[in-house]
């Protein structure tokens, strides 16, 4: 059985062109793959998405250059799906922070 948990993330985006800022919150769900790695899935409003940093249109001009400011992406960790905690969590938590 593979271990899987969800977080929540904000991201803060500004159009380039008519400089509006907006926030959009995206449920991110963490599974191990089986080989060692990780798969990411991304959803905004219940809907499978791409990842929050690509192809956004801005909300009210439509212009495609739209940036997401550094630093202003906010990770509140959730608490596993799995009922029990394990050391394979932690080891894969390492490995993103490329300590293991």
């Amino acid at each position: 059985m593979h271990d899987t948990w969800s977080s929540h993330e904000s991201w803060v985006y500004e159009c380039l062109n008519c400089l509006t800022t907006w926030r959009e919150e995206f449920e991110v769900v963490h599974t191990a793959d089986g080989h060692g790695g990780e798969v990411v899935v991304y959803a905004h409003e219940g809907h499978p998405c791409t990842t929050p940093w690509l192809d956004h249109v801005c909300p009210r001009c439509r212009c495609q250059s739209v940036k997401t400011f550094p630093g202003a992406r906010r990770r509140a960790r959730a608490e596993p799906r799995t009922a029990a905690r394990n050391d394979l969590e932690i080891v894969f938590r390492l490995r993103r922070l490329h300590a293991y």
